[in-house]
């Protein structure tokens, strides 16, 4: 409040001073319009901003179900082929999704296939961990 009087004090006080010093006629008349214009503003300013309109803001409903089980979906799909192509192994990926209230992201990895020996789940385990997955699940499947 302080800094609106002191503006408003200084306007006032400015426009006084511009009309002594601008000399008789035209630009006489046009100065002190667009001073008082001026002074009109600064002082109006508080009660302008009763009236601003800010808009609330929504909030979104998303669905992060529909979300992460499609995201789970795709990015199972895309380990399950990598596996394929990099390393040459037959098995099936199941990537989990979460929301977790601030952001989507992956909670584990579950590989299951026919391997033939330890060694090809440690690959796997080492090449998904590479990827960055984190909580790596090996199963070997029971036929």
């Amino acid at each position: 409040m302080k800094a609106y009087l002191l503006t408003a004090v200084g306007v006032i006080f400015l426009t006084v001073i511009v009309s002594f010093i601008v000399p008789e006629g035209k630009l006489k008349k046009s100065v002190n319009f667009v001073l008082r214009l001026v002074s009109i503003c600064v002082l109006i300013q508080p009660v302008a901003k009763i009236f601003t309109f800010t808009p609330e803001k929504e909030s979104a409903a998303y669905d992060y179900a529909y979300v992460c089980q499609v995201y789970s979906q795709n990015q199972s799909q895309l380990v399950t082929q990598k596996l394929k192509d990099d390393l040459n192994v037959d098995c099936v990926c199941a990537v989990e999704i979460i929301y977790d209230g601030t952001q989507i992201k992956e909670n584990g990895v579950t590989v299951e296939g026919n391997f033939e020996n330890v060694q090809t789940i440690r690959t796997i385990t080492e090449y998904l961990e590479g990827l960055g997955y984190i909580h790596i699940t090996v199963n070997e499947k029971a036929d």
